[in-house]
């Protein structure tokens, strides 16, 4: 088997309570060919003190220090530096499973251009929590880059390996100053991306702190506001790149999925609030009235009358899977993760659609 150089990439930031766990287990991993890029982003605890005395102790390490300039910088200052073919993260928060590596390295070929490994989300002492079904993967093997595939893959940074050559080609690097820079820098690599190779044994323990953040003010208004700045710079760079927001797959994926997500599984409260916020923002891209002919996008158009009464009653999950819509829970509650389930043949469901579709003509 080749061994592939890996460049494993640690944004660190006040973290030192953590950081040693996390770096331990980057340098006990099996896999022996890697460079370990560590940028202190201005940290003001004893991080800096902690990354020396790893970097004097292994040297695979090598330590950038910036001012703080928050993790898109931190990581995109490392990617500057990488050499490796391939290119990974690691959270200085969180930590690795044994021997992941070894094995994501094993599932590379000459087609693929990421490869996705299991998540366990942990407490801070390492106490695994409720399993998350937002890190669910397909079984392992090899797969073509569908937006069928992409629904079911999570965007995060550090779940994967990346070819960093599909980075280098297109210029891919994480959105300065926006927060979930995860979302954006996945639906900016998946239009290059043609094959990807999944390995679902857990390999990430994904550290759930208070302090974290994604835990760190989280109102779900404010979070959503964030999500739309994150589609409005993705539709911007598409736009750039002479990707199509509509004739494409990815934008309205990309969109759907914010609106899915935060829409119908988490906020059932926020509903009418967050329609008018993604109608608005798609009217101000032009694209309403070109994605209203998708079935997902007509539950963004604010409707009144019998037909909110209708919508209000009759579209929930249920119905959603009935008709082949994929509607996910991430919360870490009874609920169960609403697949998209083909309840009935093709040509019934098809004709369901195009019934509901008619309500708003």
């Amino acid at each position: 088997m080749s061994s592939p150089l890996l460049s494993v990439i640690v944004p660190v930031y006040n973290t030192a309570p953590w950081l040693r766990r996390c770096l331990d287990s980057i340098c006990a991993q099996s896999y022996r060919n890697l460079e370990i890029l560590c940028v202190n982003d201005g940290s003001t605890d004893n991080s800096a003190e902690i990354l020396a005395e790893y970097a004097a102790r292994d040297e695979r390490i090598r330590v950038f220090t910036q001012a703080n300039a928050g993790l898109s910088a931190a990581r995109n200052t490392a990617l500057e530096h990488a050499t490796g073919e391939w290119v990974t993260g690691v959270d200085s928060d969180d930590y690795l499973a044994p021997g992941v590596y070894e094995r994501a390295v094993a599932c590379v070929s000459p087609g693929v251009d990421m490869v996705f490994f299991g998540v366990q989300d942990v407490a801070e002492d390492g106490t695994p929590l409720p399993h998350n079904k937002y890190f669910d993967l397909p079984e392992a093997g090899e797969y073509a880059m569908t937006p069928g595939l992409a629904e079911r893959l999570n965007v995060c940074f550090w779940s994967k390996l990346w070819r960093r050559s599909l980075l280098e080609e297109h210029r891919l690097r994480f959105p300065h100053g926006l927060v979930h820079e995860d979302y954006a820098m996945f639906y900016l690599a998946v239009p290059y991306v043609h094959r990807v190779a999944t390995c679902p044994e857990t390999g990430y323990y994904y550290v759930q702190r208070a302090g974290s953040i994604m835990h760190a003010g989280q109102r779900e208004r404010e979070t959503t506001l964030r999500y739309m700045k994150v589609l409005r710079f993705v539709h911007a760079r598409y736009g750039e790149t002479g990707i199509s927001p509509v004739g494409a797959p990815w934008y309205p994926l990309a969109v759907s999925n914010v609106f899915v997500d935060r829409y119908y599984s988490e906020m059932p409260e926020m509903r009418e609030g967050l329609q008018e916020l993604f109608c608005g923002m798609l009217r101000e891209q032009k694209l309403l009235p070109c994605l209203q002919r998708d079935f997902r996008f007509r539950r963004m158009v604010p409707v009144r009358g019998w037909r909110r009464w209708f919508v209000r009653r009759n579209m929930g999950q249920e119905i959603l899977c009935f008709l082949g819509v994929p509607v996910r829970v991430r919360s870490y509650n009874d609920r169960e993760c609403v697949a998209s389930q083909w309840i009935l043949g093709g040509i019934i469901r098809h004709r369901l659609q195009r019934l509901f579709t008619q309500l708003w003509r």
